[in-house]
């Protein structure tokens, strides 16, 4: 057991600073994994918003405009969020209301890609996407800045969170065989990963190194370091070798040639910027709207689970309710920013990106601020991120299976704190999971149909996303069902506190920052904001040891608490038999600071 600790690379936590061009190729990693994603929603709503014949000038400004501000929003949500290296990519849960408000018939475009349409009609399109988007993005701003999402994560448990990543993974099923199936080349790409992944990633590579004059080798986890990037530079490069020689036929989805791909990379300028009303002043439509906030509210939710599956990945303990509120506050923000600049969907947390942080064992945030800064230079020089869209669709197939399984992982460990020998749980876990399966492919093949065309459309989007409907019944069933104490459904025991000063960790801002923010009389009513407490400590069973003071508790006085003042310490305990609330004071000891 020891020696498989020892054997174990070693974990580089948020607060961790890894050297800069480490940093540098730990952001790009995070980049490669993410860009298929990023690309694919551009790909989509361009499709939808009609453009033509300039379809594929359309796409490339799209591109360029998702990078940015898929950066921006990771920058945010990383330094001022919940300050855990989370990437904010481009929301799926939009994409359904884009594409089924715009296949009504009043919206319909039947314009191909031969046909000329101004850029004035497909601009008009964009226009009535940011406005509905950028009204959309206050609602999780509010929520965030009011602490309603705060209080209610305090009923959503691992019960809640695990079918929601189960589902997350599941309905990603259908995608990944569509892309997978389109060639055999992804077999390439998932043997490299697994390799690097399973059997190479304890393996020292030498690398050259100059220090001091003199030429150094230093061995370096470089599989276990690099997965992601290796398996997708291995097998892009071995995409353009079969392009190059003609070893597969023109149109296979391996070759790297595509018309569209070659078309977007001469069109596309070398630099461009993306700017609020490029696309016109932003316009309303109130069906697109309720869409787009059902949309937010959903991706609320799954983000929420995000944000716990982030935090046992990266080691820490689970987010508070102040730094759950922020993330989704700067979710928020980086959908306004989204709908300033142009992609046309809200901005959410990338859980591939997650799956990456459990290979990689690097969670340090400083890499995922470089990550954002690589997404948006990316952006503005529009020719690079024309030639990553060359990605052939396999290979994203792999890239989403892979991190997908991690994804699944991680909440099946997410379960280890819930008594799964209890029939309630396991009821719970196996209802919630069926219902999320079966309802969304019942209202699939059943679509609502009342007599409003909106609510039709809200309805049926709901109802046919699995996180949603299997994450709201597990938490309704875990929330009303009987015979479980906190502990037993996963959750913390109330009054039980984490060793370590609360607010001195990894969700609070630096000292510094922490030392104005409470300076600013009105912070302390903010429930996005953290709170300089005193210092609490975990207090183990039966002895207590302040200064020189031992202090024995009776065996039933399992938790204490330990609160600090310039005068005395005051020593509090929590009894099992005592409706789980603190006890008096047991003790002062004045002149222990």
């Amino acid at each position: 057991m020891e020696k498989d600790e020892k054997k174990q690379r070693k974990f580089l936590r948020a607060k961790d600073t890894p050297p800069p061009a480490v940093a540098l190729l730990y952001g790009l990693q995070q980049v490669m994994v993410c860009v298929s994603a990023l690309l694919t929603v551009p790909l989509i709503m361009s499709d939808a918003l009609c453009a033509g014949s300039n379809i594929a000038r359309l796409r490339q400004t799209l591109i360029s405009s998702t990078f940015v501000s898929s950066g921006l929003s990771t920058i945010v949500q990383t330094l001022f969020g919940m300050r855990l290296a989370l990437l904010q990519g481009t929301a799926f849960a939009y994409v359904p209301s884009v594409q089924g408000f715009f296949n009504l018939p009043e919206n319909r475009c039947n314009a191909t890609e031969q046909d000329f349409v101004s850029t004035e009609e497909y601009y008009t399109r964009i226009a009535l996407i940011q406005g509905c988007l950028i009204l959309s993005s206050f609602v999780p701003m509010l929520i965030g800045f009011t602490g309603l999402v705060g209080l209610l994560t305090k009923f959503i448990g691992p019960l809640t969170v695990s079918p929601l990543m189960l589902l997350l993974a599941f309905s990603q099923t259908d995608l990944m065989v569509t892309h997978i199936s389109k060639h055999w080349v992804a077999v390439v790409q998932a043997v490299t990963l697994f390799a690097t992944i399973l059997y190479l990633a304890d393996v020292n590579v030498p690398l050259p190194g100059w220090k001091e004059g003199k030429l150094h080798w230093y061995r370096t986890n470089l599989f276990g370091q690099y997965p992601y990037l290796i398996a997708i530079l291995v097998s892009w490069t071995f995409c353009v070798v079969l392009t190059v020689f003609d070893l597969v036929p023109e149109g296979s989805s391996a070759r790297v040639d595509k018309n569209i791909s070659l078309q977007v990379i001469r069109e596309s300028s070398w630099v461009e910027l993306p700017y609020p009303g490029k696309f016109g002043p932003p316009q309303f439509n109130t069906s697109l709207f309720l869409l787009f906030l059902l949309s937010a509210m959903t991706s609320v939710f799954e983000s929420v689970g995000d944000y716990h599956a982030a935090a046992r990945v990266s080691q820490e303990r689970p987010p508070p309710s102040h730094a759950i509120n922020r993330g989704i506050l700067s979710e928020g923000l980086g959908s306004l920013i989204s709908g300033l600049l142009g992609p046309g969907v809200g901005m959410t947390t990338h859980t591939e990106n997650i799956g990456v942080i459990g290979v990689t064992r690097v969670a340090s945030r400083w890499t995922m601020v470089v990550a954002g800064l690589l997404l948006i230079v990316l952006g503005i020089l529009t020719k690079i991120g024309a030639v990553l869209s060359t990605i052939p669709d396999p290979l994203v197939g792999g890239v989403l299976a892979s991190s997908m399984a991690m994804v699944v992982g991680v909440a099946v460990s997410n379960l280890q704190t819930v008594d799964m020998t209890m029939s309630r749980n396991m009821g719970i876990l196996g209802f919630s999971m069926m219902f999320g399966l079966i309802v969304p492919k019942y209202f699939t093949l059943n679509p609502v149909a009342s007599g409003w065309q909106w609510l039709n459309q809200v309805l049926n989007v709901l109802l046919q996303m699995p996180m949603f409907v299997g994450a709201m019944c597990a938490c309704i069933l875990d929330n009303s069902v009987g015979g479980a104490t906190r502990e037993q459904r996963g959750l913390r025991a109330r009054g039980e506190v984490y060793a370590g000063n609360l607010d001195e960790c990894t969700y609070s801002y630096p000292p510094l920052v922490m030392k104005v923010l409470n300076k600013i009389p009105l912070v302390k009513y903010l429930p996005c904001m953290p709170k300089d407490k005193k210092p609490t400590n975990r207090v183990e069973p039966e002895m207590l040891v302040v200064g020189n003071h031992d202090i024995k508790f009776p065996s039933r006085h399992t938790q204490g608490r330990i609160c600090h003042s310039s005068q005395f310490t005051i020593i509090t305990y929590q009894d099992r038999t005592s409706a789980n609330r603190l006890g008096t004071p047991l003790k002062r000891y004045k002149g222990i600071g």
